[in-house]
């Protein structure tokens, strides 16, 4: 699996511009957005538009839609987020799904849409903002590897009886790691 990172500050005008021109279908759906969305959005493209040339050396690529409408390919397995000012891309030979979240737009509450109770106590414990990014992040990348809609989350339980974090869920592997005021997550399918 590789993984790799880009600011979405750091990408030219004219590779904007070259992202919109090969993932037209994307440009068009974002025609409309904010400044700063339309660009989180196209990074994500230009990460695994870059990441398919470097590993596997092609120049063009064609996307399917899976029944959920999440786009795939037929030589490998991609996941795409964005968050803040980061887009993050995961390429790998099995399924795969990547999350990015910046701790920043944490809100405490009692109760946590998508988390099961032991979650909710999990997160409300200690370190709030950082065990409900690692949680989020891992439901994302979870669902995300899966090809499922995120009310899937709700399903799913990322910790323990006894409130530690579970290495793996459903047959996937979870790499987390802090990324400055981010938390990134993949979630890879096991051997």
């Amino acid at each position: 699996m590789l993984v790799k990172t880009v600011d979405i500050r750091q990408i030219t005008d004219a590779e904007y511009a070259e992202t919109e021109k090969f993932f037209m279908d994307t440009a068009e759906k974002v025609k409309n957005f904010l400044p700063e969305d339309r660009k989180r959005t196209l990074a994500g493209r230009y990460l695994l538009k870059k990441m398919i040339k470097e590993i596997y050396g092609r120049e063009s690529f064609e996307f399917s839609y899976n029944e959920n409408g999440k786009p795939e390919l037929d030589f490998c397995f991609f996941s795409i987020s964005h968050s803040g000012n980061y887009a993050a891309c995961a390429v790998a030979q099995t399924p795969v799904g990547i999350d990015i979240e910046n701790t920043g737009r944490f809100k405490r509450r009692e109760k946590y849409m998508f988390f099961t109770d032991n979650e909710t106590r999990y997160v409300n414990s200690r370190d709030s903002a950082r065990r409900f990014c690692i949680i989020w992040t891992r439901k994302e990348a979870y669902i995300k590897a899966l090809g499922e809609p995120l009310a899937f989350a709700a399903k799913t339980d990322m910790v323990t009886p006894e409130l530690s974090l579970k290495d793996s869920y459903g047959g996937y592997a979870f790499d987390t790691r802090d990324f400055g005021e981010y938390v990134i997550t993949t979630a890879q399918k096991e051997p």
